[in-house]
């Protein structure tokens, strides 16, 4: 009987050891399983997205990516009036590759409480170079204060977007757009990264006037893409430079709208180098702007 009572609490003992160890794996499993959702669900998005490029398929976008990119909008809206943001889409990683296909696909988003937010479209096409496009598009955002009701200076405002490629095949990306108001202005940024072939001058014009704004920069370092808009409006004037009895655009003004923002791509004369930059950071850009 003594060995029976003895087996008994030994069992109990046991079972109870067992139990907290199983509340402890539990408790482990909790806190790790978002982390390892997180993780496979990385590891998942950069396969596909490799399949994807074998082939030849590309949807990327300069605000928009695979891991829910955050952009912030320079500080410069007034928090009053309509403001615009372009997205632009891409169906190339660099210009020797690109996709043939033309790729369809649509777009959703939401919009936090203090603001109201449109598109210009919720459905649009990259065209590739099967068609002779050139593999690019973009549709804008307008957001307004929400109630007719201007935001204060320093709040923020924010805008999710999903893009979804429905045709070849399915992707998709997505970004968080953060507004923060503050002194009507016009500003810059150069959006760049080791081995683009091209970067992207972003310029935000939160004033309620239509500005002329003036862009310069060395040839020997940077190239105008001239089928840009910024390039091709009727207003635009420049000035030249002759490099190699060649000549070469080293100023060019334009007009920029109210209450928008217009991109400006140039390509790099060296891929390697990073040209990012933020208007008011410390360091010489590649590209100045004056108005």
């Amino acid at each position: 009987m003594k060995n029976k009572k003895i087996d008994r609490k030994t069992r109990r003992k046991k079972a109870k050891n067992n139990l907290i160890l199983c509340i402890i794996l539990l408790l482990i499993l909790v806190f790790l399983a978002p982390r390892f959702f997180s993780f496979a669900r990385y590891v998942y998005n950069m396969s596909y997205e490799h399949y994807l490029a074998a082939k030849d398929f590309y949807f990327t976008s300069d605000k928009l990516s695979l891991e829910h990119t955050e952009y912030e909008v320079t500080n410069n809206w007034s928090g009053a009036e309509t403001y615009q943001v372009i997205v632009n889409m891409s169906s190339k990683r660099n210009d020797l590759a690109t996709t043939e296909a033309d790729i369809t696909y649509s777009v959703t988003y939401t919009c936090s409480d203090n603001i109201t937010c449109t598109l210009d479209k919720s459905t649009s096409t990259i065209v590739g170079t099967g068609n002779n496009g050139v593999n690019e598009d973009a549709f804008t955002v307008n957001i307004n204060p929400a109630n007719g009701t201007a935001l204060s200076d320093g709040e923020r405002a924010l805008v999710d977007i999903t893009a979804t490629s429905t045709s070849p095949y399915t992707q998709t990306i997505s970004g968080k757009l953060v507004f923060e108001v503050g002194t009507a202005d016009i500003s810059y940024e150069i959006i760049d990264e080791p081995g683009s072939p091209y970067l992207t001058l972003n310029i935000i014009n939160s004033t309620s006037t239509s500005t002329n704004v003036t862009l310069a920069y060395n040839p020997q370092v940077v190239l105008l893409d001239m089928t840009s808009r910024f390039y091709l409006n009727p207003q635009t004037t420049y000035t030249t430079q002759t490099l190699d009895t060649f000549l070469y655009i080293n100023t060019i003004t334009s007009p920029v709208a109210a209450l928008s923002t217009t991109s400006v791509k140039f390509f790099k004369t060296n891929s390697a180098n990073n040209y990012s930059y933020l208007a008011g950071s410390q360091g010489t850009p590649v590209i100045t702007l004056t108005y």
